[in-house]
């Protein structure tokens, strides 16, 4: 499977601390071989899932041939962000 960051992910990732950055890159790596463990639908939100590292979420749009990262942020910040850049 493709795995792509859209920009506004990569912002996101590079802004991590760097302990953050490892872990959170190390799940992404592991989305390239589905199953993908411990994913969530976001109710809402068509084709977004969620997958928790820590205190962070990965949110991401799934579909047949690709994975495209949507954001990523700590838990506070995610759900209020997801408004505005998944709508």
């Amino acid at each position: 499977m493709n795995v792509t960051f859209l920009p506004r992910a990569e912002k996101d990732l590079r802004n991590l601390p760097k302990f953050d950055q490892i872990a959170v890159a190390q799940k992404i790596k592991l989305f390239s071989r589905p199953p993908i463990s411990h994913e969530e639908k976001l109710s809402g939100f068509p084709n977004a899932y969620r997958v928790r590292v820590g205190t962070y979420r990965i949110v991401y749009r799934k579909s047949k041939t690709s994975i495209d990262i949507v954001t990523i942020a700590h838990r506070r910040e995610v759900y209020k962000l997801l408004k505005n850049v998944l709508r």
